[in-house]
């Protein structure tokens, strides 16, 4: 049984469908069929069901996939380790919450774009994936997370964390007669707490937005007010589209890096990591 087919057959997993692996793997879907094809011959299982929306895995498949993620994984390892060359693209997936870290994250992967070439860039953004636990199952590279742990094997490294500021549309004062209607954004459970030791301060909430970014810009769009990230406002403040309520108390969220030493690319984890806080 070749690597290649069991690296072939996770990123079709992973894209859904022989086209989007193709172009991933820079081959053609017959290359793609081909490795699919020998894999289940030699197991002797159908692993994926090919259908006009794509490809997805069978029961045998699912069962496959995180045992050929740990194969794939190990011996890159090893040859990282042996110091065997490589021609192949090194793949890393950074996940993170979408509304707090997406402009960090999206600096990242520029600087990643220019000063590791090899690396082939994954982000994933899901406000409801554990990003920790999902770095110590190999489901992520690296995480953004206010979630930290003492396990072994498991690297953090603290940032400085984001600042939440609260604004408006147009200037007002906290505690204004004429104060904008506050919208309560849900930015995840540890700003939301924070947040609601502050909210008896504010004008009464009628109004809820699960989605932080589409929360900042009904406040672009309306007489309202809420707490947001000041580096997602940072521009529309310079440009005076918002405004920042005075005399409202800010707060800083936490966030750490974390990745795990398991991880078979760990030494592009680290040069990525490294490279992008010292600049």
């Amino acid at each position: 049984m070749h690597l290649i087919n069991l690296r072939t057959f996770i990123i079709v997993s992973r894209t859904g469908g022989f086209h989007s692996a193709a172009e991933r793997l820079n081959v053609t879907q017959a290359a793609i069929s081909a490795r699919i094809k020998a894999l289940e011959d030699h197991l002797g299982q159908r692993l994926l069901e090919r259908g006009r929306s794509g490809a997805t895995l069978t029961g045998a498949g699912h069962q496959l996939l995180p045992h050929a993620e740990s194969i794939v994984r190990k011996w890159s390892h090893a040859t990282n380790m042996l110091g065997v060359p490589t021609s192949r693209t090194v793949e890393l997936r950074i996940g993170a919450q979408f509304s707090i870290w997406a402009q960090f994250i999206l600096d990242w992967a520029a600087w990643i774009a220019g000063a590791l070439p090899e690396i082939e860039l994954e982000l994933s953004f899901d406000f409801n994936t554990d990003m920790l636990k999902a770095v110590q199952d190999g489901k992520l590279d690296i995480a953004i997370t206010p979630a930290t742990t003492s396990e072994q094997g498991v690297h953090i490294i603290s940032l400085a964390g984001e600042k939440m500021v609260l604004v408006a549309q147009r200037p007002v004062r906290l505690k204004d007669e004429n104060m904008p209607v506050y919208v309560r954004l849900d930015w995840g459970p540890q700003i939301n707490g924070q947040i609601a030791r502050v909210e008896p301060r504010l004008p009464e909430s009628k109004l809820s937005i699960g989605n932080g970014m589409l929360g900042l810009r009904y406040i672009l769009a309306h007489d309202a007010c809420g707490y947001v990230p000041l580096r997602a406002a940072a521009q529309l403040l310079q440009q005076k589209q918002l405004y920042r309520v005075k005399r409202a108390p800010g707060f800083k969220t936490t966030g750490h890096i974390v990745y795990s030493e398991d991880n078979s690319n760990h030494l592009f984890v680290e040069r990525a990591i490294e490279g992008f806080l010292g600049t």
